[in-house]
């Protein structure tokens, strides 16, 4: 009976899960740097500022609330050629809501950004990583990916930018998308964020450390464009 039940559990998981992306199969040396819960002042200024610099696009995971608060700053993102997504309004676990729910959280984000910015966000990353069948059900409805990584640098825990940095680089390669954050998606006040300047610092290192490797910086869409190529 244990089997059956974990086989079961395991078939449901893998079905909840079955339309992520967290890498894309490609011989290109490119990669997508991505950002989670933002915007965040100062830090993803800081952040535009290094990507700017370095000439290098990304895709910014924005959380719903903080673009309520900051929608001069999501503007600037857009503004900036990069990429901007959903990752929800209220970063909670979206495992266990009904699809309703699913879609009336991803519908309220999704108008916020498009507000801010004049952009329809067409990704999506779960927050805390955690997707069930009703989310799934809900970006089916609303024609969104849901998107992973496959390197992260784990910065939600460690602030020394050469930790960070090494975390990444350990694990990156062709077409790999790669998890940072520029805001925190566990504080609800979005004036009351910690700083990030440990991940701004962390993508300098990445960025620099990839490109003397070969490698460009796209966003997941254009990542996606270069599936099998």
């Amino acid at each position: 009976m244990l089997v059956v039940v974990a086989a079961l559990f395991f078939a449901y998981v893998s079905w909840s899960y079955s339309n992520t992306l967290a890498r894309v199969a490609t011989a290109e040396k490119a990669v997508a740097l991505t950002y989670d819960d933002g915007p965040n002042p100062p830090h993803t200024q800081a952040l535009l500022e290094l990507l700017e610099e370095r000439g290098a696009r990304a895709t910014f995971f924005l959380k719903g609330r903080n673009v309520e608060a900051f929608p001069e700053l999501a503007a600037q993102v857009a503004a900036a050629g990069h990429e901007v997504a959903n990752h929800s309004y209220h970063h909670h676990a979206m495992g266990s809501l009904r699809k309703a729910g699913m879609v009336a959280e991803l519908q309220r984000t999704n108008a916020l950004i498009v507000d801010a910015t004049g952009v329809e966000p067409v990704l999506f990353r779960p927050p805390f990583g955690v997707q069930g069948a009703g989310l799934k059900r809900a970006l089916e409805e609303l024609g969104m990916l849901s998107v992973l990584a496959d390197a992260s640098g784990a910065d939600w825990e460690v602030t020394d930018p050469r930790e960070v940095a090494d975390r990444v680089l350990a694990d990156v390669g062709p077409g790999s998308i790669v998890l940072l954050h520029d805001g925190h998606g566990d504080v609800d006040e979005p004036r009351e964020q910690a700083g990030r300047a440990h991940s701004v610092a962390a993508s300098a290192l990445i960025i620099d450390e990839l490109r003397s490797r070969g490698y460009r910086f796209v966003t997941v869409s254009e990542l996606l464009d270069l599936a099998g190529g």
